[in-house]
């Protein structure tokens, strides 16, 4: 019989037959058991096994260990686990070492004037030394800061601006080492700004913007949380008030007596340093000054100047305006022109410009650097030459030829060019003549000299009186204008009179002498309406003849055929190969025969003329025929009367005689001894008659210059 253990114990171990690679069929086979009490047990067919579990398998593991071995199993696991676990501590340990907090980077900006550290200022003199800090409420170094002027301003100076356009900042400076603007706002976009004291270490005030005054360092206008201007005085020991916060704008820009401008209302004006108006009100935005006079924008967007009474300079206003010492810079119509500030001008026609860029702009990179430059114009003065440039192109003008304009009448004169004018002002333009030689003018010079009006010419020489100053040829019908053109060493040969045609900008002739008998009398230009107005001259070939001025034209009266021309009251004396002729005014006709020597005089009515002859008087009549008087070889003098003529022998005594009766003497009781030998022309004569119906008088002038009435007669009624 199996014992007891023999009936725990399994038939078979899947274990060990899997080990032995026995593999059964578990539904066709099956193990016969013999009972032995002789009955078979039920036959049975064997279940396939099921797969041990781990958990089962360690714990049929654990089962077949004795307890010794359990023991020494157990004491090893926990000694293992000790040594993990002190393994594991150490390391742990390690990593906590090198796991310590990480300290933020420092953040240091580095500016002009200050130090920025981890939310604290560290202000810096020039030479870079500490001189104190501010400890920053907005520990940002886009948040706190030295603040920067302010560019409000729209003054017309030259600016400096990014690519952007935006304009360059200017860090606000430290005053005194003591005083600094600190910016220090949550947000970039808030504008108040801390008056600091760095030595206190303490918070003056609370503004909103400021702004610097370049010529006096210790004056800083400012304004303040209620929008109200006003500006400190930092040059004691503490900031005092030297302009009240009452204005509602206040600016700086750079002008000789360092005056403020202010703005009141719709109106600008300016003031002093100790607040006090040197300007009325002006209506406008001022956009620069010099020590007399503002320049502001209109309403229209227009440029004006004015005084600081408040007085407009100019009638018109301009597109730009540019302030110089004495005169001024006016862009009209893209030209520029230069004037005094009596209004009188330094040129005429305007200089072209290339771009409204009139206030310089220099342009700027990222890295600062100058990368260009625009303006429209720049000027640049040496002793009495001003040059302007206009991008590559240079002009000059002359600050004499300007000053000498101003005491010209209606006329100006500018780099070469005659500007002629119809009133006293010089605005209604009347042309402008080129000349070909150029005037050189000299400080002081009060006329023109090469180039300029022309005055007559007095060609008659005969016994007419002569006039003392024939002076400047009038400006005819404010478009004919006679011109002296010469160079400097000017003779008969390049002498040159140019007649103008200012309204069609046209030469009409070239002459070298001009005689109008206009006769002002003055070096002043005049004008002068004529129709007809008939004029003698010599052209450059050295003829004479005759030209007419109408009203709006100029014509040939008498040819230029003769060697001499002059006018001899209602007729022209003229001269050619033949000898002397009378000429009528009206169509150049002859009236005479050729006579060999000058006509002095004629009388119509008896178709007389006088001649002279080697200082000596004879007559003829108009055939040329001699007339036989009772001095045959000719007297000192003659004068030709209606009904007689008068005669001086070579003794210096007076006789009368008809003309039909030219041998006897009309004073038969008489001798009329003349005391001057001044028979003809200017001052007091030798003689003078008077006619009066059948009588006459004869006067002769005395040494005091007055004439005594030497003799009265009567004409016999035949010679009357």
């Amino acid at each position: 019989m199996p014992n007891e253990d023999d009936k725990t114990k399994p038939l078979y171990d899947l274990e060990e037959l899997s080990s032995n690679n026995q593999i059964f069929e578990m539904e066709s086979k099956t193990e016969v058991y013999k009972n032995p009490l002789g009955e078979p047990p039920e036959m049975k067919p064997l279940e396939k096994p099921k797969k041990e579990k781990l958990g089962d398998r360690i714990k049929n593991w654990w089962k077949k260990l004795s307890k010794k071995q359990k023991g020494f199993f157990i004491g090893g696991l926990v000694l293992f686990l000790i040594l993990i676990g002190v393994g594991l501590f150490f390391l742990f340990k390690s990593f906590k070492k090198e796991e310590t907090p990480i300290k933020p980077p420092d953040v240091i900006v580095q500016e002009e004037n200050y130090r920025y550290e981890n939310g604290k200022l560290v202000f810096l003199n020039a030479n870079k030394e500490e001189i104190g800090s501010y400890t920053c409420q907005n520990a940002n170094e886009n948040l706190c800061f030295v603040a920067y002027y302010s560019n409000e301003d729209e003054f017309d100076v030259a600016r400096k601006i990014y690519q952007d356009q935006s304009k360059i900042k200017v860090r606000s400076g430290i005053i005194n080492e003591k005083y600094v603007f600190v910016s220090d706002n949550p947000r970039e976009t808030d504008t108040t700004l801390v008056l600091y004291d760095m030595k206190e270490e303490k918070t003056e005030e609370i503004y909103t913007l400021v702004k610097n005054v370049a010529s006096n360092k210790n004056l800083y206008i400012l304004k303040n949380t209620e929008g109200l201007y006003g500006i400190l005085d930092f040059s004691g020991e503490a900031p005092t008030s030297k302009i009240d916060f009452k204005w509602s704008y206040l600016g700086y820009v750079e002008n000789p007596n360092q005056y403020f401008v202010a703005s009141e209302g719709l109106h600008q004006l300016l003031l002093k340093e100790d607040g006090s108006s040197v300007s009325t009100p002006l209506q406008g935005k001022i956009k620069n000054l010099n020590g007399s006079y503002v320049k502001l924008v209109n309403a229209e967007g227009k440029y004006d100047v004015f005084d600081f009474k408040g007085k407009k300079v100019f009638d018109d206003s301009f597109q730009y305006v540019e302030l110089f010492e004495d005169y001024v810079g006016l862009v009209l119509d893209g030209k520029l022109h230069l004037r005094y500030y009596d209004k009188n001008k330094m040129n005429e026609e305007g200089i072209e410009l290339k771009t409204n860029q009139f206030v310089k702009e220099s342009i700027y990179d990222d890295e600062n650097q100058l990368i260009e430059t625009k303006e429209a114009f720049s000027l640049e003065e040496h002793n009495h030459l001003i040059t302007v440039h206009v991008g590559e192109a240079a002009t000059t003008i002359n600050k004499l030829e300007g000053e000498l304009s101003k005491r010209l009448k209606f006329v100006n004169y500018f780099d070469g060019k005659l500007y002629f004018y119809s009133d006293q002002d010089k605005k209604d333009f009347l042309g402008t003549y080129i000349c070909s030689n150029k005037n050189n003018v000299k400080s002081g010079d009060q006329t023109l000299g090469n180039c300029s009006i022309a005055s007559d010419t007095i060609f008659e020489e005969n016994d007419f009186e002569i006039p003392g100053k024939t002076g400047k040829i009038p400006i005819f019908n404010e478009r004919f204008v006679f011109i002296n053109d010469n160079p400097d060493l000017v003779n008969e040969d390049n002498k040159t009179i140019v007649l103008y045609d200012l309204k069609k900008n046209t030469q009409l002739g070239k002459y070298m002498e001009v005689a109008t008998y206009s006769y002002t009398g003055t070096d002043e230009i005049t004008f002068r309406t004529v129709n007809d107005l008939q004029v003698v001259a010599k052209n450059k070939s050295g003829k004479y003849g005759v030209i007419k001025i109408g009203l709006s034209e100029v014509s040939g009266q008498i040819n230029f055929n003769y060697n001499e021309i002059e006018s001899l009251n209602e007729y022209y004396v003229a001269k050619d190969a033949t000898g002397y002729l009378l000429l009528k005014k009206k169509d150049g006709t002859g009236v005479t025969s050729a006579i060999p020597y000058k006509i002095r005089n004629y009388n119509e009515k008896n178709k007389i003329v006088k001649i002279k002859n080697n200082d000596k008087y004879f007559l003829r009549d108009f055939q040329g025929k001699e007339i036989t008087l009772e001095e045959k070889n000719g007297y000192a003098y003659i004068e030709l009367y209606d009904e007689f003529f008068a005669a001086v022998d070579s003794h210096n005594t007076l006789k009368l005689f008809s003309y039909d009766k030219p041998k006897n003497n009309l004073i038969k009781d008489k001798t009329i001894q003349l005391t001057s030998k001044n028979y003809y022309g200017n001052g007091t004569l030798a003689f003078k008659i008077s006619v009066n119906a059948l009588e006459y008088e004869i006067f002769i002038g005395t040494s005091d210059n007055n004439y005594k009435s030497e003799y009265k007669g009567q004409f016999e009624k035949e010679d009357r």
